[in-house]
């Protein structure tokens, strides 16, 4: 009996300290709570919503000079002139290269020692048809002999200037197919040419966007190995496709202060709207990441402080982030005071 009576006052005296220990725990967590909403952080916020956000199609591309030319020869000789070399910037009027050609300077000089003789006789014959010694017939024939010397010696002379060879734009040469002491034949190509001064960017775009891009609107042309981004107008829509690629040729014009840095053949990629979407976004600095998790804090309607797992999406505008999963409209999303609060706090959202 005795025993009993101790084992019911261990039992009891058991419950008794475990009544005050809960009831001391629950004190402490009030108090606990008192002291977090009474102790709100004010942090910056931002309303998560829908935009409307610009939809563009990527297309890749490179530039290409307007200014394009391909120097011939147009009379038989040799190189004795060679100092230029490809890549080489050259001038307009800038002699590029000499040809040597005897015959060509023999029939010069055989047409002017020509022209000399023709041109005496018609002023003689002139004079005295003045005076009227020699027939109407006569200096007919004469002024004719002498109009065809002179023809002959303008176009021996001009064959004559062909034994130099200048360049006609401002450019650099990109190709070059002679050198010192060959042969040339009339029409043979010499060299080739190409303006830096004057661009243009080409891409070729999927025939199912050929009505969504339009002559005059702008394009935004990217180049990464020069870390440049510049507007375009396009100038041409090719109407024609491409049978293999099923593309369409879309040519962007360049403004000459966009050129600094380019160069023809250079690499980049065009974005051109095609249209809107509708997107979710949140500020860039809002993401983090959390024991590997990608993430943002929100606050709930009470203040408290939650981690919430996100899916993003490409950068818009530099200072946003589009959400593809993980949020919903009207949630409120902690931009400020990122490493001072946790899991569990409670802010006042500054909005």
């Amino acid at each position: 009996m005795r025993k009993k009576r101790i084992f019911y006052g261990i039992l009891i005296t058991t419950f008794i300290t475990s009544l005050l220990s809960l009831s001391l725990s629950g004190c402490s967590e009030k108090s606990v709570y008192k002291e977090k909403t009474e102790n709100k952080i004010s942090v910056a916020a931002y309303k998560t919503k829908y935009i409307s956000m610009p939809n563009f199609l990527k297309s890749p591309g490179n530039t290409d000079s307007l200014n394009n030319t391909v120097i011939s020869a147009h009379i038989m000789g040799y190189v004795i002139m060679d100092d230029v070399h490809q890549g080489q910037p050259v001038n307009r009027g800038e002699i590029l290269l000499k040809l040597s050609a005897p015959e060509i300077a023999s029939k010069y000089y055989a047409a002017k020692a020509g022209f000399v003789n023709a041109k005496k006789t018609y002023d003689r014959i002139k004079r005295l048809y003045s005076e009227n010694s020699v027939s109407r017939q006569t200096y007919d024939n004469t002024l004719m002999q002498y109009n065809v010397a002179k023809a002959d010696l303008n176009e021996a002379g001009s064959y004559l200037n062909y034994k130099n060879i200048d360049s006609p734009i401002n450019g650099i040469i990109v190709k070059k197919n002679v050198s010192m002491g060959d042969l040339v034949a009339p029409g043979q190509m010499l060299l080739m040419i190409q303006g830096v001064k004057n661009l243009e960017f080409k891409t070729s775009v999927n025939v199912k966007y050929y009505d969504k891009i339009k002559n005059g609107e702008t394009a935004n042309l990217k180049f990464s190995s020069i870390n440049k981004t510049i507007k375009g107008k396009i100038i041409s829509v090719v109407r024609s496709a491409n049978p293999y690629s099923h593309s369409v040729l879309v040519r962007i014009s360049i403004a000459k202060s966009h050129m600094d840095g380019l160069m023809p053949g250079m690499y980049g990629v065009a974005y051109f709207k095609i249209g809107a979407e509708k997107a979710l976004i949140v500020p860039k600095n809002a993401v983090v990441r959390r024991l590997g998790i990608t993430g943002v804090y929100i606050a709930d309607k009470s203040g408290q402080v939650m981690f919430q797992p996100i899916k993003k999406g490409r950068v818009y505008k530099k200072k946003f982030v589009v959400i593809l999963n993980g949020l919903n409209p009207g949630m409120t999303v902690i931009t400020g005071k990122l490493n001072k609060i946790d899991i569990g706090d409670y802010v006042t959202p500054d909005f």
